[in-house]
């Protein structure tokens, strides 16, 4: 294992992150033990997760990017709390990208089962392409099973969730409950004959007729986070889509514990966007092991 290898810190609205970049590598072909030694270095109370970056092999790009020019396709690893994808570690990553391989490339993409989630640059802020929201899960068959009511919600301690998945599965409240209750709701949700992979939990309150808050109990770290990406874009469209929000407003910020983040609606395609920072780019170190 090579220990003298160094990632890159990264933080985006109040999570953080350890970049590894891999990029000279294909996917699953990079040394696990250099990741898992960091990620129990600096362990959860200073990390949120552990990004690894790869090229993609040709058999995993989507069929509509297989002939771009001067653009990287890449597979990102989200370490702990389980692979998947990250909304603000794709915009950590989008700033790496655009500030450590621009000279390379003109475009970048993640790659993720046979999806596309593009990165984007624009003055000081940086973009992920999220993916649409779903309200049931085909494959899970959750409504089947009973988990989910015929209307795609589930009723818990009086709370009433909505099921909302954006490229990560997430129930969703408009009920007033305090964080112990979150926790409490989220902890017992953790079952994978309910859940196999486990289940976000969002509280959201409508601030006015364009700003939401959201707060996330996140799955895998099994407690309340200062942000997350896709629980943000989960909560703006479901108010969306409940009518809380003006259909016809392409932007949506949302107030997190550790700053804001913005979802917007271009050309029929969901981005999240915001500020962050990377180390090696900004003015900022990774927190002493």
């Amino acid at each position: 294992m090579d220990k003298n290898y160094k990632p890159v810190y990264a933080e985006a609205s109040g999570n953080t992150f350890l970049i590894f970049d891999y990029l000279d590598k294909y996917e699953h072909d990079f040394d696990e033990s250099v990741v898992r030694y960091y990620h129990r270095l600096y362990g959860f109370e200073k990390i949120d997760s552990c990004l690894v970056l790869t090229k993609v092999s040709s058999e995993s790009v989507p069929a509509h990017l297989r002939d771009l020019n001067s653009s990287l396709l890449l597979r990102m690893y989200v370490y702990e709390p389980g692979d998947g994808y990250c909304g603000n570690g794709a915009r950590a990553v989008a700033k790496y990208c655009f500030n450590y391989h621009k000279n390379s490339y003109d475009q970048f993409f993640i790659i993720l089962d046979g999806q596309s989630h593009q990165l984007l640059q624009r003055d000081t802020e940086y973009f992920a392409e999220m993916g649409k929201s779903v309200y049931d899960d085909p494959k899970g068959d959750f409504v089947r099973k009973g988990v989910l009511n015929s209307e795609g919600k589930l009723i818990t301690d009086d709370v009433t969730w909505y099921y909302v998945n954006t490229s990560e599965p997430h129930l969703v409240t408009i009920d007033k409950i305090d964080d112990e209750k979150l926790i409490n709701i989220g902890n017992s949700l953790q079952d994978p004959k309910r859940f196999p992979i486990g289940i976000n939990l969002n509280k959201v309150s409508v601030v006015d007729k364009s700003t939401i808050d959201v707060v996330t109990f996140e799955r895998g770290i099994n407690r309340i986070t200062l942000a997350c990406g896709t629980g943000s874009t989960s909560c703006a469209a479901l108010v969306r889509r409940l009518g809380f929000i003006d259909k016809a407003i392409n932007k949506v910020t949302v107030k997190v514990r550790g700053g804001y983040v913005v979802v917007s609606n271009e050309n029929d395609k969901i981005y999240l966007g915001g500020q962050c920072a990377v180390e090696g780019v900004d003015d900022i170190e990774a927190p002493k092991i």
